[in-house]
């Protein structure tokens, strides 16, 4: 019963070491691991977050803008006339929203404005009239601005490009990442049918030494018998020391393969002659000819890529020659006011007085070459990229 325990201990210590001795690396977990430790695919992850944070930089354009301020003046002056004050104390605060709309290129501002005035008239006398200069005062408004441009960046053209351009570049990001990840892949894949093929080289070369071993032990049969000549013999004996070499040279490759696959993989402390691939299996069928070429000319990552610059290009050159246009802006703004006595009562009495307008602005460079010439720039990047294009899928 002795016997037994001691060999039951002996054997549960010695299993892990066994164990480790045959363990095996498989692909999946080789590609696993070394995708969590290398940095590089993880830079090509951060560049892609970053087009990602970029695009909704862009895409902020059309959140509210909140603007607050307040002034205090206080100034003295010669009056013009009778009723210009001598002395004014103005406080005032002014709060607004503003958004802008992207689709339309509508711009619309509310704004809220109150100011205290306290001002010193000179003293005057005329009869039939009640005047308290000394007296503060309130007025109060508030503004609803719509402003709509209709010829240049109309319906807001340019801001509505630079956020397609902003998508475009986000798609490009994404195929980079795309084509970092294959290409990541692959390299690891490589290395690990390097690592195979090693491990088989090594197996080939050991039955060839059994081989010539054999052949080496037959041919001293021979010899004792006199059917063999000491050339045979020498020239056997020649065959086995250079399998042996290359088997050592197999073994050393395949060493030194297995430490880079460890590498790879941020696997530290392990003897690489303790591990082991998966055994070679057979290639997965590949494309077909003309299934291969159809894919390169509709899906492939090439031609993505050459399309979203053809149309990134084409988005560049509408806006370019958007600018060619006068600027003409149509602008509303309605402003009920009031006019009191306290703070309170400027607040609730909006819309005692009220003003609206109705304006159109237009401008336009005399000769407006700037304009011009980025258009007709534009127009060769974008034939540039038609051109690019087809010489991608050449």
């Amino acid at each position: 019963m002795k016997n037994k325990i001691i060999c039951f201990f002996i054997a549960l210590f010695l299993f892990p070491a066994l164990a480790l001795g045959a363990q095996t690396l498989t692909l999946d977990e080789f590609v696993r691991s070394a995708i969590k430790t290398n940095p590089s695919y993880q830079i090509s992850a951060q560049d892609y977050l970053i087009a990602l944070e970029a695009d909704k930089s862009e895409k902020s354009l059309e959140d509210w803008n909140l603007i607050a301020s307040g002034v205090f003046q206080e100034s003295t002056a010669s009056p013009a006339s009778g009723f210009s004050p001598t002395y004014q104390k103005v406080a005032s605060y002014s709060l607004s929203a503003k958004r802008y709309i992207a689709q339309t290129g509508t711009e619309i501002k509310l704004e809220h404005s109150n100011s205290r005035i306290q001002s010193k008239y000179p003293p005057i006398s005329i009869p039939g009239i009640s005047f308290f200069p000394d007296s503060p005062y309130f007025t109060s408004s508030l503004s609803l601005s719509i402003s709509q441009p209709l010829l240049r960046n109309a319906f807001g053209l340019a801001e509505k490009n630079d956020l397609k351009i902003s998508g475009y570049s986000l798609d490009l990001a994404k195929i980079k990442l795309s084509e970092d990840w294959e290409d990541f892949i692959t390299m690891l894949r490589e290395e690990y049918l390097t690592w195979q093929r090693c491990h088989r080289n090594v197996k080939v070369f050991k039955d060839k030494v059994k081989t010539v071993e054999d052949q080496l032990a037959l041919v001293k049969k021979q010899k004792k018998y006199g059917l063999s000549e000491e050339l045979d013999l020498v020239q056997t004996k020649q065959k086995v020391q250079a399998y042996r070499i290359m088997l050592e040279q197999a073994k050393m490759a395949c060493e030194t393969q297995a430490r880079k696959v460890l590498q790879l993989a941020g696997k530290s402390g392990i003897d690489p002659k303790e591990l082991s691939p998966q055994k070679l299996a057979k290639n997965d069928p590949v494309m077909k000819g003309k299934t291969a070429l159809s894919y390169l000319s509709t899906n492939s990552n090439l031609k993505q890529t050459a399309d979203i610059m053809v149309s990134i290009q084409e988005t560049n050159l509408e806006t370019k020659k958007n600018q060619e246009l006068m600027d003409v802006e149509l602008v509303l703004k309605t402003r009920p006011n009031a006019y009191t006595d306290n703070f309170s009562e400027s607040l609730g009495r909006i819309g005692d007085y009220n003003e609206n307008t109705v304006s159109i602005k237009a401008s336009r460079p005399l000769f407006n070459q700037k304009a011009e010439a980025e258009a007709k720039g534009a127009e060769n990047e974008y034939n540039k990229a038609l051109k690019k294009r087809e010489e991608t899928l050449l």
